[in-house]
């Protein structure tokens, strides 16, 4: 610095202001055009870090009235029709509308087909991924408030992968769900 300011002492300050605000200039220039000339380049082949995070395949349960029940592969963003179409459809006496064949499901769940049989035995049960909340509010213990919290929920975390998980909804307890698990289903 010192070597600069003696070769520009005779120099006007104007002068001398553009002469340094040009030097400044060119070195911050040459500074990024030699620091993105030695970046290396992406390698297509690594993969970004949300494609490690994020599984593409995951496992799910299918049950009851299906052609082949068990645990079946599925990709993300599968649905409850592609689990019931891996094993095998539905049987003659499925209750096709006791599961929702929109809904998207997840790693872990189970997903039961109820048969026919079941609901005229039984009295019904009522789907803890599908049902509306006037539906959930015929179950005792719950009214209006619960029930709009129970699919707001469901909404929330896409689809409930057991009934005990009713229990994470604010107003549901182990006493309750002890008095309303029989008529639960997924």
């Amino acid at each position: 610095m010192n070597r600069l300011n003696q070769l520009l002492q005779g120099i006007e300050p104007a002068v001398k202001k553009r002469a340094f605000i040009a030097i400044a200039i060119t070195a911050i220039l040459l500074g990024f055009w030699f620091s993105n000339s030695t970046a290396p380049d992406l390698d297509a082949s690594r993969p970004i870090v949300s494609e490690v995070l994020a599984p593409t395949n995951f496992m799910v349960h299918v049950a009851g009235a299906v052609v082949s029940p068990g645990l079946y592969e599925l990709q993300a963003g599968a649905r409850v029709s592609d689990a019931v179409e891996l094993a095998g459809g539905f049987t003659n006496g499925a209750l096709e509308s006791s599961v929702n064949l929109a809904r998207l499901v997840s790693d872990g769940e189970q997903i039961v087909v109820l048969d026919s049989s079941q609901i005229e035995a039984s009295g019904g049960y009522i789907s803890l991924n599908s049902a509306s909340a006037a539906k959930l509010e015929e179950l005792p213990g719950i009214g209006p408030s619960i029930a709009n919290r129970i699919v707001e929920y469901r909404t929330k975390i896409g689809s409930f992968s057991s009934v005990e998980q009713i229990t994470e909804v604010a107003g549901i307890g182990s006493k309750l769900l002890e008095q309303i698990r029989d008529q639960l289903t997924l």
